[in-house]
């Protein structure tokens, strides 16, 4: 792991002594792993609460930064403890699943940031050599977490899969939310969360659906994305309802049987793949969500990006094909009317490459990813 070759000592609470020691004595813990000029990294922080308050009084005293790098698969500001103890004292970093270019192990891309800061569509751009319709299926069936997406075998990735899911919903959900609910009702949730990736959130058919009451799966919602199983967008327009994506589309592929619609599978590939440009981006501010109206103007996908003077709005239209319909373009009037700084991406998945004005362009995924 990349967090151990960083590190002058390397902890994991996923063992039991390591965890037993730091919340009986934290303080012994902190002294019993100082010394190294390397930051000391502990993995599954969050799994020890009495830690924190010893780290703030440990960084109260040792002031040099950089002497510790905590890893946790729970967002740190929905733990109480953790982030009370740590405000003003810590810089959290959020690591996505992997893309497809990382996964192919090539540098990070920048077709998006270049058409954003762009004034037209029209840039220069080439299918990237690691996109083809084998690498496109694998992705969405396998993800991009560490110690899955690699895993050939679809019986053992499922297995794998599993664990993962039975973990996050037995272990790290108690640590935000406190519920009854067994495994069962809970995965049922998040299969039908899977299944409806980009839809407005209809709480009463969620709940008629796992027999959850409303405002149970109200906190749910917050409980997931707070463990990184989910992403909750905004939408702007006349309709404000949110709408949920999936962080890792593996797991949503596994929890659905690999049974969804190919533009659903094309627009939240994109949603997978796009994002990364810009979030490990420092010098760029981003902000996804979806647009919608009451009229039935519909972008499903959106971002509003800013860096240095510049502020640019993006959309994204999956089509089947090489020719939007009349209700896409429709809304991507709609949208250009709502940003008039904005511009519209057709995203396809054939060769299909077209600007239909300077702010409307057909491109292909390969290009974009």
């Amino acid at each position: 792991m990349f967090s151990e070759r960083l590190a002058g000592n390397y902890v994991t609470f996923d063992q039991f002594a390591s965890v037993n020691q730091a919340s009986i004595d934290p303080e012994g813990f902190l002294n019993s792993h100082s010394g190294s000029k390397k930051p000391l990294v502990v993995d599954e922080c969050q799994l020890a609460p009495p830690l924190f308050p010893a780290l703030k009084d440990w960084v109260r005293v040792h002031t040099k930064p950089g002497q510790f790098l905590l890893t946790g698969s729970v967002r740190f500001s929905s733990r109480k403890a953790i982030a009370e103890s740590l405000t003003g004292r810590i810089i959290a970093w959020e690591l996505l699943p992997m893309d497809l270019s990382e996964a192919h192990e090539a540098s990070l891309p920048d077709s998006l940031v270049r058409i954003a800061k762009a004034k037209t569509v029209d840039v220069d751009l080439k299918n990237k050599k690691y996109f083809s319709e084998k690498s496109y299926n694998e992705y969405l069936a396998k993800g991009g977490l560490p110690g899955v997406f690699s895993i050939r075998d679809t019986a053992i990735r499922e297995q794998k899969f599993e664990t993962q899911l039975n973990t996050l919903l037995e272990r790290d959900l108690k640590l935000v939310m406190a519920t009854t609910l067994p495994y069962s009702s809970l995965k049922l949730l998040l299969s039908a969360l899977a299944q409806r990736q980009s839809h407005t959130i209809d709480l009463t058919l969620l709940s008629r659906q796992t027999h959850i009451s409303v405002p149970t799966i109200k906190k749910l919602l917050v409980a997931f994305e707070a463990i990184f199983l989910i992403r909750i967008l905004k939408t702007e327009g006349t309709e404000a309802k949110s709408v949920v994506f999936f962080e890792d589309q593996g797991e949503a592929t596994y929890l659905v049987n690999g049974n969804m619609d190919e533009q659903t599978n094309l627009l939240r590939f994109c949603f997978a793949n796009f994002r990364v440009q810009f979030k490990y981006r420092s010098e760029i501010k981003s902000e996804f969500f979806q647009y919608r109206n009451r009229g039935g103007a519909h972008i499903p996908l959106a971002l509003h990006v800013s860096f240095e003077k510049i502020k640019s709005t993006l959309g994204f239209v999956p089509i089947l094909g090489s020719t939007p319909g009349q209700h896409d373009l429709a809304s991507a009037y709609s949208f250009l009317k709502k940003y008039p700084t904005a511009k519209v991406l057709f995203v396809t998945r054939d060769s299909t490459d077209h600007c239909l004005s300077e702010k409307m362009r057909i491109i292909p995924v390969a290009k974009l990813v």
